[in-house]
């Protein structure tokens, strides 16, 4: 009889959780059409009202200035919203797993980079065989990030050199993008993966800061953990695992 009522009251603890989570989710659905809609909705006005007064021909100089100062602002703040939803859904969306190669997601993430910036010299080098068991698009937005980021930060460099490598490890696969871009400074390490949190300036290439955060949300979905590391010879090294696809 005893054990008959833990297994009730488990139960019924299991039931309360589930009705929280499905509460926590609803709740992010809300906020994430409250982002899209209501924030978007006056962005686009300022948007459309800066293009018509940058088109004026008799704008002064210092007025033309001010207006591409807030045309460059709308287009931060266009980024920000696509950002805080890529956020959400990252914590939201239904996995739908799959086999996927992360190589090459790895190319098309770098094909796109390169399609953007068409006069940068890059290198890339992926491993063969870097199959994962995991949801696409997920696994897509998180290799845009971490690539995203090894580009960005690459922008001093000559060449931007980027690796991709695993190794498998009993059930999981072991996964590390290399750069050889300006790194970052160790002792702030754990910040970086927090929501906001920016270890370069501007001028370096950081963005709105969510990118590392949204990584590592998706890393997390999975099973896994994401982590960094400053390297003495320049550049960074973000690692994570991933379940292993079974063998084709």
């Amino acid at each position: 009889m005893s054990a008959s009522r833990e297994a009730e009251a488990l139960q019924r603890r299991l039931a309360a959780c589930q009705s929280e989570l499905q509460a926590l989710r609803q709740e992010q659905a809300t906020f994430a059409h409250g982002i899209s809609h209501d924030l978007r909705a006056p962005l686009r006005a300022i948007e459309s009202f800066a293009a018509l007064a940058a088109a004026d021909t008799a704008l002064v100089p210092a007025t033309r200035a001010h207006v591409e100062r807030v045309r460059a602002a709308a287009t931060r703040m266009g980024s920000l919203i696509d950002a805080l939803l890529e956020y959400s859904r990252a914590g939201r969306a239904e996995l739908d797993a799959q086999r996927v190669d992360m190589g090459l997601l790895a190319e098309w993430s770098a094909a796109e980079l390169r399609e953007c910036e068409p006069g940068r010299e890059a290198v890339l080098e992926v491993e063969p065989g870097l199959h994962v068991l995991g949801d696409e698009r997920l696994l897509k937005l998180l290799v845009d990030q971490l690539v995203g980021n090894a580009w960005k930060f690459s922008r001093d460099c000559d060449c931007v050199h980027l690796r991709v490598s695993g190794q498998r490890v009993g059930e999981r696969l072991q996964l590390a993008v290399r750069d050889t871009g300006c790194g970052f400074d160790m002792r702030y390490a754990e910040r970086m993966f927090q929501p906001f949190q920016r270890l370069h300036t501007p001028e370096q290439g950081a963005g709105h800061g969510l990118g590392l955060a949204i990584a590592q949300r998706i890393v997390e979905r999975h099973g896994g953990q994401l982590h960094g590391r400053a390297l003495a010879e320049g550049g960074s090294e973000f690692g994570f695992d991933l379940p292993a696809a079974a063998d084709a």
